[in-house]
C-alpha cells in the first residue's frame, strides 16, 4: 500500500480541529498541521508545525513537500473525513493526475461566471476539472514548484493553473467527507471581496495563457 500524508493549515477554525485530526489519524499515521493560531494544543501524534507570524495557505504546500507520503492530501480545516475516503482516492490512481472533492472546469475568462462546479457528492464518475479546491490528493511529482509570490488567495490556482496547467485534474465521486458549518463563516477566503478580485485577476491571466482556445 502506498503511504499517504495529510497536510492541514489552520488559523481560527479550532472548535472541531481535534476531531478532524483524529479522523485523519484513523486513516493514516502521517498527519501534518500547519498551525498559525498560536492557541491550539493537542496530544495527538501529529506533526505539529507552528508558524508565527502567519505564513498563510502557501505554508501547507511547503510542508507537503516535507511530508513523506507517496501521495499527499492537502485539506482545509473545515473538512471532516469519514472512513473510506483515502481508499476512494486510491481507487482512481490508475488515472494520472491530481484529484479532489471539488473542482471547476473552465469555459471563459470569468472565474465565478464562466466556470462549472463539480462536487464529489453530486457525481457518479470522475469529472475533469481545470482546478481543484477544499481537499486535494496528489502524487509527489506534482507538488514541487516555486512558491515565491504565491499568496493565500491564489495558492490553489497557482498550483493548478500556473505550475501544472497541463496535468489533468479530476473530481472523484465520494460521500466519505463532511464540510462543517464553519466553512460558511464570514472570515472565509471565498467571502472576502478583495480575495475574490485577486483570484479573478489571476484566473483571467492564466486562463488566457494556457486554456483559452
Amino acid at each position: 500500500m502506498p503511504k499517504i500524508s495529510v497536510v492541514i493549515p489552520t488559523l481560527w477554525r479550532l472548535k472541531n480541529l481535534e476531531r478532524i485530526l483524529e479522523a485523519w489519524l484513523f486513516q493514516t499515521p502521517d498527519v501534518w498541521l500547519c498551525d498559525s493560531s498560536e492557541k491550539f494544543e493537542t496530544k495527538l501524534p501529529i506533526n505539529h508545525v507552528r508558524f508565527s507570524p502567519d505564513q498563510g495557505i502557501p505554508a501547507r504546500h511547503a510542508i507537503s513537500i516535507l511530508a513523506q507520503g507517496d501521495f499527499v492530501i492537502k485539506a482545509d480545516d473545515d473538512v471532516l473525513p469519514k472512513s473510506g475516503l483515502i481508499d476512494d482516492f486510491l481507487n482512481y490512481t490508475y488515472l494520472d493526475g491530481i484529484f479532489g472533492i471539488m473542482g471547476r472546469s473552465f469555459h471563459g475568462d470569468r472565474y465565478l461566471g464562466k466556470t462549472k462546479v463539480y462536487r464529489s457528492r453530486e457525481i457518479s464518475e470522475p469529472a475533469k476539472a481545470g482546478m481543484l479546491g477544499i481537499l486535494t490528493f496528489s502524487p509527489r511529482k506534482y507538488l514541487v514548484f516555486d512558491l515565491k509570490g504565491c499568496t493565500s488567495g491564489t495558492e490553489d490556482l497557482w498550483w493548478h493553473m500556473k505550475a501544472f496547467p497541463r496535468v489533468t485534474k479530476y473530481v472523484i465521486p465520494t460521500k466519505n467527507y463532511e464540510q462543517l458549518p464553519e466553512s460558511n463563516d464570514e472570515r472565509c477566503h471565498f467571502r472576502n471581496p478583495d480575495i475574490r478580485t485577486e483570484r479573478q485577476g489571476f484566473y483571467k491571466k492564466y486562463y488566457e495563457k494556457y486554456y483559452k482556445k
